[in-house]
Parts: C-alpha cells; structure tokens; sequence
C-alpha cells in the first residue's frame, strides 16, 4: 500500500491567504494517514510512504496524462505507484 507523506506536504506558513490557512490547519492529515496506515497492516500490506514532491510539475506527469488520458490529480497517483 502506497501512500503520500503527508507530512511533507504544503504548511499554513507558505501562504498569506487567510481562507487557505484555514483549510490548511483544519485538515487532519495525521490523522487521515495514521488511520490509513494501521487499517492496511491490520489486512497485511506493506506500507510504503512516498514523497509527492515533483510529481505535478514534470515532463513525465504531462506525457502520462496526454498518453492516458487521465486528470492531473490520477496522473499524480499513477506516477507515485510507479516510483515505490
């Protein structure tokens, strides 16, 4: 099981927009991803936490999402399955 590092993943202090902070902080990413990785060991996968940083704004991300035709955000997906 594959998951992004959430962790790593945009901070309230890289914005000055007051409604972005907002979402920032009331989304519970530890949450989400310790929720996510307990239910997979509990099934018996092997958890894998990848980096996300790069996977939007590359070459490669165009050339899949023309190629599959998928959105931006699967084209992210497929890029990071492919990397663990």
């Amino acid at each position: 099981m594959v998951f992004e590092n959430l962790l790593v993943i945009k901070k309230r202090r890289y914005t000055r927009s007051r409604r972005a902070n907002r979402k920032i902080t009331r989304f519970a990413k530890r949450e989400l991803l310790r929720y996510g990785i307990v239910m997979a060991m509990k099934y018996g996968f092997k958890v894998l936490l990848v980096n996300p940083k790069g996977t939007t704004n590359s070459e490669e991300h165009s050339k899949i999402m023309r190629r599959y035709r998928l959105d931006r955000h699967t084209a992210s997906a497929y890029i990071i399955a492919l990397v663990a």
